[in-house]
């Protein structure tokens, strides 16, 4: 293609001009089919051709004007992203449905680091993970690219705001449910005026023919006495310590109906009693109580003095840290995350 325009210097100025302007369409095929300079490096060379000889100018100004009309187009192109969910639960997979619409094409770099081509509309899964809880807006990244692969312009657009909750948080409110959710049935009577409704056994009427109501037994009596290690090396471990006490508390007070709970923190042990009715206000003592390290554990040396030297209260369960708890395990079951 360079070479058809050395030709153009050897033409006189009329012939030359029109010879320079009729070869643009076959310059812009070249580029189309084979290029790897952007714009600049071409305006360059016409540059110093055109200072060298005026009757290259067409192929300048087609260069600068390309440029600058890929440009234009592609700031103007302002893409739209949806998702098919705004929220999440740290640490645990999720699946968002992301709808791309662009008016340009564009390579899309996606926050897990795959790249897909989008042209117009479209629909991609992304599978994440958020760590932590928070508000998260990730980022998607668009490159645009024009015909003649001169101009490449890049646009960063933001998904609407997903908001991850804690470990904890879903552990409680499924804990909430799980309690709640407990009967135990002894046996049947026959329906008496100002009975729960939700408590019709469906399975007896269907065979009596009459309405009975199902008689729940109580929890066993006694509390299960379980101890929290309330502190841990980073506010990942202290969610996942928080989400397995929970759990726990919660699946104790199915079988009982109380449970001790000793929070042990770096300040002391502090005692709690929590049931059916308290359970929610009981695990978000819990929550407030628990303490985040920022620091790595050595439980051989202890050399930042992170293990108690006390030793805890005798209990059914112990909850901790697994580099910080290990060490306090006795008798008792312990849960290590």
């Amino acid at each position: 293609m360079f070479l058809h325009y050395a030709v153009v210097a050897l033409l006189p100025r009329p012939a030359a001009l029109l010879f320079a302007t009729s070869l643009i369409p076959l310059l812009h095929m070249a580029k189309t089919l084979d290029n790897s300079s952007p714009w600049y490096i071409h305006l360059l060379v016409f540059l110093m051709a055109s200072a060298a000889n005026p009757a290259v100018a067409p192929a300048l100004i087609y260069t600068a004007a390309e440029a600058l009309w890929s440009y234009i187009k592609f700031v103007r192109n302002i893409p739209t992203v949806e998702v098919s969910r705004t929220e999440a639960v740290a640490g645990r997979p999720t699946t968002l449905k992301i709808k791309i619409e662009t008016k340009a094409p564009a390579h899309v770099e996606l926050p897990n680091g795959e790249t897909t081509y989008v042209d117009g509309e479209a629909t991609v899964e992304l599978k994440t993970t958020f760590d932590m809880a928070g508000v998260y807006t990730p980022a998607l990244t668009f490159t645009y690219i024009n015909a003649t692969k001169t101009v490449r312009y890049r646009r960063a657009v933001r998904l609407p705001p997903i908001y991850v909750i804690s470990r904890a948080q879903r552990a409680i409110e499924y804990g909430i449910r799980t309690i709640a959710a407990v009967e135990e049935v002894s046996g049947a009577r026959e329906y008496a005026p100002g009975d729960p409704l939700k408590r019709l056994h469906w399975k007896k009427m269907a065979k009596l023919l009459k309405p009975v109501i199902k008689q729940v037994e109580g929890r066993a009596r006694g509390a299960l006495k379980i101890a929290v290690l309330l502190y841990a090396t980073t506010p990942k471990a202290v969610d996942k310590v928080l989400e397995a006490s929970a759990s726990a508390i919660a699946t104790a007070l199915t079988y009982t109906e109380e449970v001790e709970v000793w929070a042990m923190t770096r300040r002391g042990v502090q005692a709690l009693k929590a049931d059916k009715k308290n359970y929610q206000d009981a695990v978000k003592k819990l929550v407030a109580e628990a303490e985040a390290l920022d620091t790595t554990a050595a439980p051989a040396l202890d050399l930042a003095n992170l293990i108690p030297k006390a030793t805890p209260p005798p209990t059914d369960i112990l909850i901790g840290e697994r580099a910080l708890a290990k060490p306090l395990c006795r008798k008792q079951r312990c849960i290590l995350v």
